[in-house]
């Protein structure tokens, strides 16, 4: 979740939160709202910040409508420009790339590709999950040499760099016999 909706998300159930507590304390008869709404309103500088707090309330409820109902964009990486037009590849298919070139590593369970991109070229981290006998920093540079070359020479991309995050040491699973 990106920081903008992580922000946006805490004020608006801090705000929720406040509101359902309010509704609480007038239910048990800890509050007399009339009385206070009557006297917070008789200020003019109060009827503003009113105005403004319902409008920004507005304006958050919508974009987190939207925010909810908008269609993630799907990253695409430029491989390839020309005279005749744009070569691009989708970011599923550089995750089932990066997957097919590490399906043949001994040691690997499973994978899963996350993908960035910055001004050197697609940056890759990986979230990969090992047998408990591997040898952890061998299996990872294995990996990372396999995936950057296996992209540059199959997809022309440009890898600035592989990160590699072991997740868990799994250990096989082995069918029953019965």
């Amino acid at each position: 979740m990106r920081q903008q909706n992580l922000f946006f998300l805490i004020v608006f159930a801090l705000i929720v939160l406040f509101l359902s507590g309010c509704a609480i304390a007038v239910a048990l008869g800890l509050l007399h709202p009339q009385e206070q709404i009557d006297m917070f309103l008789s200020e003019v500088g109060n009827r503003w910040g009113l105005a403004a707090g319902g409008t920004f309330l507005a304006i958050l409820s919508l974009w987190s409508l939207l925010a909810v109902f908008r269609r993630p964009r799907e990253r695409e990486v430029i491989i390839h420009e020309s005279g005749l037009g744009r070569i691009q590849i989708s970011a599923a298919a550089l995750e089932n790339m990066i997957r097919r070139a590490v399906r043949d590593v001994r040691d690997v369970r499973e994978v899963k590709p996350v993908l960035r991109l910055d001004h050197d070229g697609l940056v890759i981290l990986l979230h990969m999950s090992v047998n408990p006998e591997a040898d952890l920093p061998q299996v990872s540079q294995d990996v990372q040499g396999i995936v950057q070359e296996y992209l540059e020479k199959k997809g022309g991309v440009q890898v600035s760099k592989v990160q590699v995050i072991i997740q868990s040491v799994a250990s096989d699973i082995r069918p029953r016999v019965e």
